[in-house]
């Protein structure tokens, strides 16, 4: 929102304080601002008065217009604006000025020399579009600075509102704001007040209307607005269109209340506040015709709706130059309801804007008698009738605060007097209490004053944020060790050589068909994209799309997790899935395989007394021999294998892709990895060829060794599988080697053989294992 800062000084004392201090202390203290100069350069560019018009001699669409431009002094300017009569006052740029970056200079048409340019208000920078030269209809002495009386050059305030202060989203208020941060005095105004009379027909059949109130004036004459009020809606960013229509912008910018006239004569009947009709139309001001729904607020007459209730009028009703009659609207309707019908029909105007952020129920009157005595001032008329339909009538809310709460909150108390300053400027009614004060919330506070924080935030932004001291927070100074779980998960996993991938939850379901897996059961009802209407039930799709993306894009080698929501019946659950492809590196040359990325997951429980199980799977887009169920202490965690041949084929991969998807829950509270120190002395390397049961899984034996071996066990691994007619029916040959190596010093030969007899002998009772 734009304000003149002269417009500003109308209604608050702010002698001696500059704009840019004004911006500043409303950024501080209450809304952002900053501040503006108004208009473009002009210079050479002054206001003259028309003394004789006549049609060009050889172009039948010039006219040839003589212009005194000051006291004695003519110039003969050529214009295509047909419109001009004698003694109308003009804007003129006269030969060698300028305006903005712009240079006027004499021009030849067809045997006529310009000496100038008549401006429009499009020329002038005052608005995006417009018809014909800029006209006034006051006595302007010729000569006068267009730059002076059209502002140029003035301080304009911008303000960035929040959704919660639609109370200063007008200049009364943003001066009500101003009075209590600078604790300046606001000006005395006199403001007319109508009494009601006539009988003109008002009906509200929608609760979602709290008021309404229609002044009929007849008799107007509708013209361009006097040069005072077009002036301040260009400084504001708005289009002057009559004197009717830009009063009630006019009174909408300094009240703070949006306004409408309707044409009197083509409204049929009386007015009724109602919601719309389910297929009704109306063609809005903008020349859109709009289909309405029973979503939507409308005014309406006996016929059809003329106007959207707080959002925009309709083009059949409005207000134009052949115009003597009008009904001047001036409502209240819920912000809530407003915000529906502005986002149903695609449309927001200042007036929406405003009714969404709330205005002043109280000031409704007010606002629009001002209106009309401006209107009967400028246009002229007469008031006929003052209907005011207000059925439930605003009580406002009492808040108390203690000063307790204040002090625990501020770090210190308030000073009676000067709560009572702030909250008098701020127009909040109160009484001071003797361990409180109690609020009564007012009409134009009443959209987010709520609670007695929100008292506690008005007393100290408006005394300034600054003027209250700040202590250092004082923390138990126990210290204990905390990591992020899931962080730990995702250092460990990139330490290892992969790549986070964030995928959006939304799925198609080809892949999933195409994997086997079950159709999504979570299902969007309103899908930004068509086609992704499902929430995903799992991550290997998701990283299937991804490295099938990198292949179109000639990136074969991919190492890449994913931790991730997936959405089940039973609600949403956490996973880590893992796809692996290609080159795990280039030199020397080595491939991804299923060993490495058993690997990867068995580091994730690398925690003393834990570690993962494997047992056979059968899941159908994985390979029927490289694949398996995870568990974690008996629990099935997950899966893990490589991806189909046939479905890679139809994917078009050009390497082997493994893959593993894994509930976290289970795992986070394994996770976090333990500390030991490096033994200084050398390692114990023995081989052992281990004859066991064909069913029994190696990850189940290799758990069992490091489980037995504990701390002396620094590696273990597979060398050797052999099942054949060496070793007998029913039983295989597992080779594993152990790196054994104490802390505490070297382990002699003799130390070594009774850990591996000891273990030979634990196995046989646990596992049935022999040595071969």
């Amino acid at each position: 929102m734009r304000i003149p800062y002269s417009w500003l000084l109308e209604f608050v004392e702010l002698d001696g304080i500059s704009p840019e201090e004004v911006a500043d202390r409303l950024s501080l203290q209450s809304v952002e601002a900053t501040t503006d100069a108004f208009g473009v350069e002009l210079d050479g560019v002054v206001f003259g008065e028309v003394r004789e018009v006549s049609k060009h001699p050889k172009r039948d669409n010039l006219w040839v217009v003589r212009v005194e431009v000051a006291k004695g002094l003519y110039v003969t300017v050529v214009t295509a604006d047909g419109g001009l009569s004698e003694g109308i006052s003009v804007i003129v740029a006269l030969p060698n000025s300028k305006v903005g970056d712009r240079c006027i200079t004499k021009r030849e048409f067809d045997g006529v020399v310009s000496e100038g340019m008549l401006l429009s208000a499009q020329e002038l920078g005052l608005e995006e579009a417009s018809e014909g030269v800029l006209k006034f209809s006051e006595e302007i002495k010729p000569g006068t600075s267009a730059e002076e009386l059209l502002g140029f050059g003035e301080k304009i305030i911008e303000l960035d509102i929040t959704p919660n202060r639609g109370d200063v989203l007008s200049v009364r208020g943003l001066a009500r704001d101003l009075s209590a941060i600078f604790g300046v005095p606001k000006k005395e105004r006199e403001i007319p007040s109508l009494p009601e009379e006539g009988n003109f027909p008002i009906e509200i059949l929608d609760q979602d209307c709290h008021r309404y109130r229609g002044v009929v004036i007849e008799g107007v004459r509708v013209s361009d607005s006097p040069l005072e009020i077009r002036r301040r809606l260009w400084q504001a960013g708005f289009k002057s269109i009559n004197n009717v229509v830009d009063i009630t912008n006019y009174i909408l910018l300094q009240e703070g209340q949006p306004l409408h006239a309707f044409d009197l004569d083509k409204i049929s009947g009386g007015i009724v506040v109602r919601s719309a009709k389910e297929g009704e139309r109306i063609i809005t001001l903008d020349g859109e015709e709009r289909e309405l729904s029973e979503e939507v607020l409308v005014i309406a007459d006996q016929n059809s709706p003329v106007a959207v209730a707080g959002v925009i009028g309709g083009l059949e009703s409005a207000v134009s130059l052949e115009t003597q009659n009008i009904l001047l609207e001036s409502a209240y309707f819920d912000p809530k309801r407003v915000r529906r019908s502005s986002k149903k029909l695609g449309v927001q105007t200042e007036s929406s804007y405003r009714f969404e952020r709330n205005v002043d129920i109280e000031w409704v009157s007010k606002a629009q008698d001002l209106a009309t005595a401006l209107i009967l001032q400028t246009a002229g008329g007469r008031v006929k009738t003052v209907r005011d339909i207000y059925p439930k009538k605003y009580h406002p809310k009492k808040i108390f605060l203690s000063m307790g709460k204040f002090m625990r909150y501020a770090g210190e108390s308030y000073k009676n007097e000067e709560a009572q300053k702030i909250l008098n400027a701020l127009e909040i009614p109160h009484e001071i209490k003797r361990c409180g004060i109690e609020v009564f919330v007012p009409a134009h506070r009443s959209f987010d004053l709520s609670r007695d924080v929100d008292i506690i935030e008005e007393l100290m932004r408006v005394k300034g944020y600054d003027h209250y001291t700040s202590d250092t927070l004082k923390l138990p100074t126990l210290g204990r060790l905390w990591k992020d779980k899931l962080l730990e998960v995702k250092k460990f996993l990139r330490s290892k050589g992969l790549t986070e991938v964030i995928n959006i939850s939304y799925e198609e379901d080809e892949l999933y068909n195409l994997l086997g897996l079950e159709r999504p059961r979570v299902e969007i009802i309103n899908p930004l994209v068509p086609s992704q209407k499902f929430m995903r039930s799992s991550l290997i799709p998701s990283l299937l799309r991804t490295a099938s993306f990198n292949e179109s894009h000639y990136s074969y080698d991919l190492a890449i997790f994913e931790v991730g929501k997936v959405f089940l019946d039973s609600g949403e659950e956490n996973r880590l899935g893992i796809l692996l492809k290609g080159k795990k590196r280039l030199y020397p040359p080595e491939d991804w395989n299923a060993y490495h990325l058993k690997d990867v997951l068995e580091g994730l429980t690398n925690i003393e007394g834990k570690y993962l199980d494997y047992e056979p799977s059968q899941v159908a887009f994985l390979h029927p021999h490289v694949q398996a169920k995870v568990l974690l202490e008996g629990q099935e965690v997950g899966i893990v294998g490589k991806l189909h041949p046939q479905i890679a084929s139809q994917l078009e991969f050009k390497r082997e892709v493994f893959l593993a998807e894994l509930k976290l829950e289970p795992l986070l509270s394994e996770i976090l990895p333990k500390y030991r120190s490096l033994s200084k002395y050398p390692p114990v390397i023995r081989d052992l060829a281990l004859l066991v049961d064909k069913n029994l899984s190696v990850s189940k034996l290799l758990n069992e060794i490091k489980s037995q071996l504990g701390d002396y066990l620094e590696d273990v691994a597979v060398f050797d599988v052999y099942a054949g007619p060496k070793v007998g029916e029913g039983k295989k040959s597992v080779g594993v080697r152990l790196t054994l190596r104490s802390l505490k010093g070297s382990l002699s030969g003799e130390e070594v053989n009774r850990l591996v007899e000891e273990l030979v002998r634990r196995l046989k009772e646990r596992l049935g294992v022999e040595i071969r």
